[in-house]
């Protein structure tokens, strides 16, 4: 047990302290956006960038794994859509909400640094194909199936799927993945003075992460239903990951040290900007609210997972 509060324990000190610095204003909260943006834009794309353009290609792109967790995060949303109809009587788009936090994992804010921790040798091409999977798939089905059961378009409309395209195309991960996949293929070489800058880049992606993370709790407090969100938290901490199990069996031939990968990918809390996203549909309290309450609960629940994983 120690060994797995070991890989824990830094993770969620370092969230805590981020909480402690914004609830006492060391932090100001309105630090954490740049501090966010830093990470997302700078330090977590040096670092993919970097260890990409060191790896054989072959070894980058694995479509057993793709497709697993793919199906992983499909059946976690379908999943809680259903249950969310069928037990509290949501409205289709409030389930797609529901059915949204429970397929998008916080992969880059917590996953990546419980990676970090947990491997002594480097796992980005996992977390490069959990990245792509997210947002290439994950993140467009919920967005269109919440948008076309609104009616607020028709599903053939372009329009729906103008946003999806630009949060691809825009967002740094996928296009450090992408560049550092095609200057390792062209074999580029870069002088040294950039690589260490961008090395000294990644080592802050990680602490300020959690710290993002931790600043951002503070001010939520729990609102709204228990049993919605405790059917979220349900899916997304336990459902998920089971699944990804399961299906995993279908590959034996998978390293094992992607098959730990995915699934302690796939027990994370779900993403942080999801009261935003709640937000556009008058959901913000609840996704706030759930975001707290799974945030939390991960701690143990991961612990629990780890220490089976060691």
């Amino acid at each position: 047990m120690d060994a797995v509060l070991n890989i824990t324990a830094p993770i969620f000190f370092l969230i805590l302290l981020g909480y402690v610095g914004g609830r006492f204003h060391f932090i100001p909260k309105e630090f954490l956006p740049g501090l966010s943006k830093f990470v997302m834009y700078f330090a977590l794309p040096a670092l993919v960038f970097t260890k990409l353009l060191s790896m054989d290609l072959q070894s980058l792109i694995n479509p057993h794994y793709l497709v697993i967790y793919a199906l992983g995060g499909v059946s976690s949303f379908a999943f809680t859509v259903l249950l969310s109809r069928l037990l509290f009587r949501d409205q289709w788009e409030q389930s797609g909400l529901r059915g949204l936090g429970a397929a998008m994992p916080n992969s880059a804010f917590v996953g990546f640094p419980i990676l970090l921790q947990f491997f002594d040798h480097s796992m980005v091409h996992a977390f490069a194909m959990v990245v792509m999977v997210e947002n290439v798939i994950l993140f467009p089905i919920g967005l269109i199936f919440i948008e076309t059961v609104l009616g607020k378009r028709n599903a053939r409309d372009n329009a729906i799927f103008v946003p999806v395209a630009k949060r691809i195309i825009s967002n740094p991960i996928i296009v450090a993945v992408f560049s550092g996949v095609v200057c390792s293929a062209l074999g580029f070489s870069f002088p040294a003075f950039m690589m260490r800058g961008l090395e000294m880049l990644a080592m802050g992606s990680a602490p300020a992460a959690l710290i993002v993370i931790g600043g951002s709790l503070v001010g939520l407090s729990v609102k709204g239903s228990l049993g919605q969100m405790s059917l979220v938290a349900f899916s997304k901490l336990v459902f998920f990951p089971c699944v990804v199990a399961l299906l995993l069996t279908l590959a034996p031939n998978m390293a094992s040290d992607l098959k730990v990968a995915m699934i302690i990918f796939a027990a994370l809390p779900m993403f942080s900007i999801y009261p935003i996203v709640g937000g556009e549909y008058g959901e913000q309290s609840f996704c706030a609210s759930t975001l707290l309450i799974t945030t939390v609960l991960s701690f143990f629940t991961l612990s629990v997972l780890l220490r089976f994983l060691v």
